[in-house]
């Protein structure tokens, strides 16, 4: 087993409030042997830093830009040109307008965006039937989870992260295909059961990937043989250097999806930027040769964002996901074997694990895609100014999932049976809090915090009427310190006081709503 997985292991069983089952399921779900990565043949290089320059107007670009295509008058289409670029778009909504079809307009839209569709010379015809076939794989097995509306919302989210933060201006245009693409199709034929649950049951996909990243190979396997179906290439006139370079980051990208290669994939952007002797310089040549690194991360960080998103959104999302999880523990079950971590629904903990999941994984990958994009732009700043081009106002990159992470995090704890204990001091992760000058405010030592009691429950609105049941007073005698939101991170060593709640760190930040 790898360091940090080892790492991550002592930091998620040393935490005392988190119930036991969440720890099983976020030792099962984000740790195991990873073993070696694929690397592209030809690693392909940044563009000019005189060119990078011009991020702040590309983004106004891609925010303004409207579709160069016939005029599409249609429900659906004016949806999309009103909220493509808002980060809370309820997919949900578009996926009602569009009779459970997304791909078909939403594809094409976002590549015309970026004026991919003329660049390429990408045939529209050819690309409707190719995202009738995905459309299609994603609702093969009816999952409630793992669908097209899912697929639909991390192409969304991805744009949106590569759009709103100028990294599209780092990006070559073979590059962001390859990253839409790889969103577009990351979970195709998704079976609504677990790389853990193939390997158990010895499942055919199982025996053909050889127990290792069993879905994540399925679904770019799947993605490409779509491609052979008749007058369903719309990539047929890339050039055969920019469609080998374009498969060599989609596979990259959609097997950076398996959560058991959260920790790896975390610490080495860690390492990357936050070494104390890292200077501008060093990122830049980083960058430079480990591009599809970023690319990655970004996937990744857009495959779980769903608690980044409006509570009503956040909250769908998750009772879609546990139903999957459910399912699954049905057929363990039926099978006689022991049910997964959070599959039982007779016992798991839905808030508790939706607070432990945010704590440990979505607040620091979050703050790390954050950190990731602020480095580059400021390399960007400092490599303009350096060679006498007019820099680009450098500012850090605005980051809507933190208000999101924290009101969710909250309506969470309120939903969890309370129990009284020990207070709580929770480690505070403040490096940019430190930088611009924010205060840590200690915790109340008078007060306590919520617990899980021992008392199970099947889903969150029995937990909510429980809850209901406790007095105002009772429940205003309990408080919490939410977990620090803006970026920053340490290292697990720090958390060496087994009673402080170990901060999310990079080691323990993955990318993946879902196993």
């Amino acid at each position: 087993m790898v360091s940090e997985d080892i790492e991550a292991q002592t930091m998620i069983s040393s935490v005392e409030d988190t119930p036991k089952a969440v720890k099983e399921w976020l030792a099962a779900t984000f740790t195991k042997q990873i073993f070696g990565r694929r690397q592209a043949v030809e690693p392909p290089k940044f563009r000019s830093i005189v060119q990078a320059v011009r991020a702040s107007m590309y983004v106004d670009k891609i925010t303004r830009k409207t579709s160069q295509a016939p005029v599409d008058v249609s429900p659906a289409a004016q949806f999309l040109t009103e909220e493509l670029n808002n980060w809370d778009i309820d997919v949900f909504k578009y996926d009602g307008l569009t009779a459970s079809k997304p791909f078909r307009g939403l594809f094409a839209e976002v590549l015309r965006r970026y004026g991919l569709v003329k660049r390429f010379k990408i045939n529209l015809h050819y690309l409707e039937n190719y995202c009738a076939h995905v459309e299609n794989g994603y609702n093969l097995h009816g999952n409630p989870y793992h669908n097209a509306i899912h697929g639909a919302d991390v192409l969304i989210t991805t744009h949106n992260l590569i759009s709103s933060t100028g990294f599209a201006a780092w990006m070559t245009d073979i590059e962001i295909l390859a990253l839409l693409f790889s969103a577009m199709i990351h979970d195709v034929e998704h079976t609504g059961t677990t790389n853990n649950f193939h390997i158990c049951t010895s499942s055919p996909l199982t025996i053909m990937y050889n127990d290792r990243s069993v879905l994540e190979n399925h679904h770019i396997s799947t993605a490409y043989r779509y491609l052979d179906q008749p007058d369903s290439n719309p990539f047929e006139k890339l050039s055969k250097d920019d469609f080998r370079e374009m498969r060599g980051i989609a596979v990259e990208a959609v097997l950076g999806t398996d959560m058991s290669a959260h920790f790896t994939q975390i610490k080495n952007m860690q390492n990357a930027l936050f070494n104390p002797s890292t200077t501008t310089k060093d990122i830049a040549a980083f960058f430079s040769v480990n591009r599809n690194t970023a690319m990655t991360l970004i996937l990744h960080c857009a495959d779980i964002s769903h608690p980044t998103k409006t509570w009503g959104l956040h909250k769908k999302w998750t009772d879609n996901l546990m139903e999957e999880f459910f399912c699954q523990g049905d057929k363990e079950t039926a099978l006689g074997l022991p049910n997964s971590p959070l599959c039982n629904r007779t016992e798991t903990l839905v808030p508790e694990s939706q607070v432990g999941f945010i704590d440990f994984i979505i607040v620091p990958s979050m703050n790390l895609l954050g950190d990731m994009f602020d480095a580059l732009l400021l390399v960007q700043n400092e490599e303009a100014n350096a060679t006498g081009t007019k820099p680009s106002n450098y500012k850090k990159v605005n980051r809507p999932w933190d208000s999101r992470l924290a009101e969710n995090r909250k309506r969470w704890k309120e939903l969890v049976t309370p129990k009284e204990e020990t207070p709580v001091t929770p480690a505070v992760n403040g490096r940019i809090a430190e930088e611009e000058g924010e205060s840590v405010k200690e915790p109340d030592t008078k007060s306590t915090v919520s617990r899980p009691s021992t008392q199970r429950n099947s889903t969150t609105e029995q937990t909510a009427s429980r809850r209901n049941s406790k007095s105002s007073s009772q429940r205003n005698s309990q408080t919490e310190q939410p977990p620090s939101l803006n970026g920053g991170t340490k290292i697990l060593e720090d958390s060496s006081d087994p009673k402080t709640v170990a901060p999310p760190t990079e080691q323990s930040a993955v990318v993946g709503a879902a196993p």
